[in-house]
């Protein structure tokens, strides 16, 4: 298995019935946004704030923003940067050598 990263970079954080809305935008290529069911595990700051450890589940996820459920989005700030990972099966399993 391999694993590909994923981030979030928060503009600005609101409580939504499904958890947070998130607005912002997602990092690296869109074949690398996070997609419903994809979590986040850790948050910090931009400007030297720590790490902190989340769990948050994409509920929906836009070039404009993200919506989240779970353990820590009530810690989010503006200048916080969301990671995860997403595993994947073996370039095999898709057809590769």
């Amino acid at each position: 298995m391999r694993a590909e990263r994923l981030s979030f970079f928060v503009k600005s954080v609101r409580v939504v019935p499904e958890g947070w809305r998130l607005d912002g935008e997602p990092g690296y290529h869109p074949q690398h946004w996070a997609r419903p069911g994809d979590r986040f595990d850790s948050a910090c700051g931009e400007h030297g704030r720590p790490e902190r450890d989340v769990n948050l589940v994409v509920v929906e996820l836009s070039e404009s923003h993200a919506i989240v459920t779970g353990f820590g989005g009530d810690q989010l700030q503006p200048d916080d940067i969301l990671s995860g990972e997403r595993l994947l099966e073996s370039d095999k399993a898709f057809g590769g050598w």
